[in-house]
């Protein structure tokens, strides 16, 4: 799998958003990578 690095502040946001949608940090980042792929490439 591949390794991604973000920042100390965007992982902080990620945690942040993460406990607020009920604690699954691995959930809110593939909702992040999904959100990005529909914003750059609309209708593939």
């Amino acid at each position: 799998m591949p390794e991604i690095r973000v920042s100390d502040s965007l992982y902080r946001q990620l945690v942040s958003v993460s406990e607020a949608e009920g604690g699954d940090l691995d959930k809110t980042m593939w909702k992040m990578v999904a959100r990005y792929g529909r914003g750059n490439h609309p209708g593939d």
